[in-house]
C-alpha cells in the first residue's frame, strides 16, 4: 500500500516574459497550525495588556474614587485592542511582509494567484471574509471553518473563500541557500550608465528571480540560447524603464545591478551557484 501523499502540492505560474515558476502550496493542516500560532500570540498579548489595564484602572480608581470612569476607559482600550487583533493584525502584516509570525514559523507566505506580493486591498479582503469561512459556526475564532475547508478542498490552489475573492493563495517558498552575491564585471561604463540614466529600477520578486537565474546559468548556455532567453526577459523590462536593450544580456545585468544597489531588501533567494556576470 502506497503511503498517502502530503496535502501540499505545486502550482505552475507563467509570467508575461514566458518564464514558468513553480510554487509549493500550503495545505489546510499547515495553515491551521500557523493560524493557531498567530492566535496564541495575539491573545497572549491581549491577556497581558488586560492585566496591566485592570491594575492601572484599580490604581486610578483607588486614588481618585472615580471607579466607573477608570474601568470604562480600560474596557474601551481593550475593545480597541481586540478590534486591532481581529481586523488589523493579519491584514497589516500580510501587506507589509506577505506573512505573519505564525505563517513565518510554518514557512508560509501569502501571494496573489499570479505569484506576486499582495497589497492592502487583497490582504484586507481575505481577512474580512474569514468570518464567512467559519460558517456555519461563526463564533469559533476560525478554528472550525467548515465553509473555508470545503472551499480549500474544492479548489486547485487550496483557496478558502477569502482567497477566492481576494485572488490570493498561500505558498511555501523554497528556503534560501547561502550564495555569494552576483558582481557586475566589467563595471558599468559611463556610456552604459548614461543609457540607463536616472531610472528608478524596481523589479518585483518574479522579475528579480528570472534575471538572477538567467545570469547565473548563462555561462552554461549556448550563445544562441543565451540571446533568445535574454531577449525574452530584457525587452519588456527595459521598455518599462525607457532603456534600449541593444545587448539584452548586458542590459539585464545592468538593470539587475541598479535594482540591487538601490537598497531593496526583497531580492528573491537563489539556489544557483555563485558567480559573476557581465
Amino acid at each position: 500500500m502506497q503511503p498517502s501523499a502530503p496535502l501540499d502540492t505545486d502550482v505552475a505560474i507563467e509570467t508575461p516574459e514566458h518564464i514558468v515558476f513553480r510554487h509549493r502550496l500550503a495545505g489546510p493542516a499547515r495553515r491551521l497550525l500557523a493560524y493557531l500560532i498567530d492566535l496564541l500570540i495575539c491573545y497572549s498579548a491581549f491577556t497581558a495588556v488586560a492585566i496591566v489595564v485592570a491594575i492601572t484602572a484599580m490604581g486610578i480608581a483607588g486614588a481618585t474614587g472615580a471607579a466607573q470612569d477608570a474601568f470604562g476607559a480600560g474596557v474601551g482600550a481593550l475593545l480597541l485592542l481586540l478590534f486591532a487583533i481581529q481586523w488589523l493584525y493579519f491584514a497589516v502584516l500580510e501587506t507589509w511582509r506577505g506573512t505573519t509570525p505564525g505563517k513565518l514559523a510554518l514557512g508560509c507566505r501569502v501571494v496573489t494567484t499570479t505569484g506576486r506580493p499582495i497589497g492592502f486591498r487583497a490582504a484586507a479582503l481575505r481577512n474580512v471574509l474569514r468570518a464567512a469561512d467559519a460558517l456555519p459556526l461563526t463564533y469559533t475564532a476560525g478554528l472550525l471553518s467548515f465553509a473555508g475547508l470545503a472551499s480549500m478542498s474544492a479548489t486547485r490552489r487550496f483557496q478558502r473563500l477569502g482567497d477566492l475573492v481576494a485572488g490570493t493563495m498561500v505558498i511555501v517558498p523554497e528556503r534560501a541557500r547561502a550564495t555569494e552575491p552576483l558582481v557586475l564585471r566589467p563595471a558599468a561604463q559611463p556610456q552604459e550608465l548614461a543609457q540607463i540614466g536616472d531610472a528608478d529600477v524596481r523589479l518585483d520578486a518574479d522579475e528579480r528571480l528570472a534575471i538572477e537565474m538567467f545570469l547565473r546559468r548563462r555561462g552554461r548556455l549556448g550563445l544562441a540560447r543565451e540571446r533568445e532567453l535574454a531577449s525574452m526577459i530584457a525587452v519588456p523590462i527595459a521598455a518599462r524603464f525607457g532603456v534600449r536593450a541593444a545587448d539584452p544580456s548586458r542590459t539585464l545585468a545592468l538593470l539587475y545591478d541598479r535594482a540591487a544597489n538601490a537598497g531593496r531588501s526583497d531580492a528573491p533567494p537563489s539556489s544557483r551557484s555563485p558567480g559573476t556576470w557581465r
